[in-house]
């Protein structure tokens, strides 16, 4: 069983891992602000979803084995690469749209959940995130349970975490001072997105010759 101090190193680092920029902050931050509070929510708790099933991988040891296949990661790291593409390009189209005057919700409820979760899912960095923490706190003897709390911990603070980045930007006043700058936000998510996916594609191409 793990000591109090370990739950609390290990807490700590969950939130870190949730708190870092990156494409996940992104996609929460695009549908809390242009989708409105529903939504945001709706891409937290997908996005928590995605981040429990690896931890989940992880307690029950596949998600070692899908780092020791080259051929399994590498799927995940093209397919997430052309997701990040399809959300640049999105973002793209919106940027050349007029900004609008008014507060509007291009995006759905459906999107805010399967770009929650994909973005989460299609991350090859989150298997090898679980696999490298786990490995340091999970021992033989260590019972299914405790390994369950530790995946259902990872979950719940990723979770909690997105879900108030949801709660602060959906505001209303929030909303309302980003769409003057909607444009220049919608295009800096697309480079952003778009230089993530070609260093994603990179990293593939640079393992495979």
């Amino acid at each position: 069983m793990l000591q109090w101090s370990e739950w609390l190193t290990l807490a700590g680092i969950f939130l870190l891992g949730a708190m870092s920029p990156g494409p996940s902050l992104a996609i929460i931050v695009k549908h809390s602000v242009f989708g409105g509070r529903q939504q945001g929510m709706i891409a937290a708790l997908s996005h928590g979803l995605g981040i429990g099933i690896y931890a989940a991988l992880s307690v029950i040891g596949i998600a070692s084995v899908m780092v020791a296949v080259p051929a399994l990661g590498s799927i995940i790291q093209v397919a997430g690469a052309l997701f990040l593409l399809y959300l640049a390009t999105q973002a793209g189209r919106s940027a050349l749209r007029p900004a609008p005057t008014t507060l509007s919700e291009p995006t759905t409820s459906r999107k805010a959940w399967r770009d929650g979760f994909l973005i989460a899912f299609l991350n090859p960095k989150v298997p090898l995130f679980f696999v490298a923490l786990f490995s340091q706190f999970f021992e033989a003897g260590n019972a299914l349970g405790t390994k369950g709390l530790i995946a259902l911990l990872a979950m719940s603070i990723d979770t909690l975490w997105y879900l108030l980045v949801a709660l602060l930007l959906s505001a209303t006043a929030t909303r309302q001072k980003f769409l003057t700058f909607r444009p220049w936000i919608e295009g800096t998510f697309a480079v952003l997105l778009t230089l993530l996916a070609l260093r994603m594609l990179w990293q593939f191409l640079s393992q495979t010759v």
